[in-house]
């Protein structure tokens, strides 16, 4: 019999696996059922979310938001330019600073995407108590900010 608190360890890691899992390929369906942008993947569909509605935004901003490199970043914008879904500015004030922007289609694919998780978070709400959402809420934020410092105390070393 194991104790309490090692139970209850083992049940959350489950849990928490799980439900990244369940969310990914929740996700990965929900963006092949669209009708502009089923031809995306899980991250090209994130790095869309990512230059969002405020774009033209800086390639560096972009990288540092979707945690990768600009490099990286670079890669996956040519990809998406070429299929439409994204374009580079250059900065009027410094022609060496490149922006991206999405473009119609983009921002079609954008808002469909935005529509799924809009719909997901709908149905877990409802029939939740204000109280229920806080609660909710509070816990999401605290995982969140496990991860991210997390992620902060590995990119010290």
């Amino acid at each position: 019999m194991i104790d309490k608190e090692t139970y209850f360890l083992k049940k959350m890691k489950s849990q928490f696996l799980k439900i990244f899992l369940l969310a990914q390929k929740s996700e990965e369906s929900a963006i092949r059922g669209l009708k502009t942008g089923s031809d995306l993947s899980v991250s090209e569909m994130h790095t869309l979310v990512a230059i969002g509605r405020k774009s033209p935004r800086p390639m560096s901003e972009v990288a540092t938001e979707l945690m990768i490199s600009v490099s990286t970043l670079s890669i996956a914008i040519s990809k998406l330019e070429s299929r439409g879904y994204v374009r580079r500015v250059r900065s009027e004030a410094d022609r060496r600073v490149v922006k991206i922007g999405l473009t119609a289609k983009g921002r079609r694919a954008l808002e469909e995407h935005e529509q799924f998780y809009f719909n997901l978070i709908t149905a877990y709400m409802q029939g939740m108590t204000e109280s229920n959402k806080k609660d909710a809420v509070r816990t999401l934020a605290y995982i969140q900010d496990l991860l991210t410092d997390r992620i902060d105390e590995s990119e010290d070393l």
